[in-house]
């Protein structure tokens, strides 16, 4: 009874004054326009019409039934042009959940870059390591390392592999100069070593190399435990010990010459960085617009 179809034919028989001309507007038959108005008319069990071999009228409840359905047919219409223009012009609220122990000043910046571009788009940025609920939360875009969500992620969600980053690792110039610069990885056994534990599982992380062709996995002890990733290189860059570090978290560091790589030749592979969002069969074009600015922003990264 309430499909737009009929309210629409209700209109338009109004507006008209007869049911060709409404059929006509409409591109129906007259046959389909006049079922459609009995529709109405059956459910509310309410004349909208006088009906006459010549004219037809609209009774007190048709007149008052058109104010209702002519305001809703607009604010239909604005509302679906609104939606589409979104495609090209993104508005509204975007969520956005990112690790709170990965680089949050590089991911901090590249995002304040889609908002400058986007302005109709208000962000929500949370930094944290839970493994979140989208739908439930009502997140729309999560970032995460792939081990995150396990060996890949959930089946109801869209993932966008965004880099692979690297793990460095490396010490203060002050640190290499009084202790000595490692040549193997067994040599970091008599280095101070400063670990770091992941907020979300309270487990140490252990350090990874490439040894033979072959990822293995290591524990070193030293001076300090922290569960914040950015902590760990200022940490680092006081001279205290050796960290590892993703290399993007380490990049102005070692550009500065605050940190040095070490132990190059066992750089291990990195973890693959996504971008996560629910699988909807019609997503958001303020996601779709994120999306594709991260692809974008950090295509140099890949390269």
């Amino acid at each position: 009874m309430w499909s737009q179809r009929n309210i629409s034919a209700f209109v338009a028989v109004a507006e008209q004054g007869n049911f060709a001309a409404a059929a006509h507007k409409l591109g129906l038959s007259t046959s389909a326009t006049s079922k459609a108005i009995a529709r109405l008319e059956e459910g509310m069990g309410v004349k909208l019409f006088h009906r006459t071999t010549r004219s037809v009228s609209m009774t007190a409840e048709g007149e008052r039934f058109y104010d209702g359905a002519r305001r809703l047919l607009d604010e239909f219409s604005t509302l679906a042009r609104e939606i589409s223009d979104q495609r090209e012009h993104p508005h509204g609220r975007l969520s956005i959940s990112a690790p709170a122990a990965y680089n949050r000043p590089w991911l901090t910046r590249l995002i304040s870059g889609f908002a400058l571009e986007n302005p109709e788009i208000s962000i929500e940025l949370t930094y944290d390591e839970r493994e979140i609920d989208l739908a439930a939360e009502g997140v729309d875009v999560a970032i995460r390392a792939i081990r995150v969500f396990g060996a890949t992620p959930k089946t109801n969600l869209i993932s966008r592999q965004l880099l692979v980053d690297p793990l460095v690792t490396c010490a203060a110039p002050d640190y290499l100069e009084r202790h000595g610069i490692p040549q193997t990885v067994e040599d970091l056994e008599h280095h101070a070593c400063l670990n770091f534990r992941n907020p979300r599982t309270g487990q140490h992380m252990p350090w990874t190399f490439t040894i033979n062709g072959q990822v293995e996995k290591c524990r070193f002890k030293g001076p300090m435990t922290i569960n914040d990733g950015e902590e760990i290189t200022h940490a680092a860059e006081t001279g205290l010990g050796i960290a590892q570090q993703p290399s993007l978290a380490v990049r102005k560091s070692l550009e500065a010459g605050r940190l040095v790589e070490i132990l190059s030749p066992f750089r291990p592979t990195g973890t693959p960085m996504l971008l996560v969002w629910l699988d909807r069969r019609l997503v958001s074009p303020r996601i779709r617009a994120f999306v594709d600015y991260m692809v974008r922003e950090t295509a140099t990264v890949r390269d």
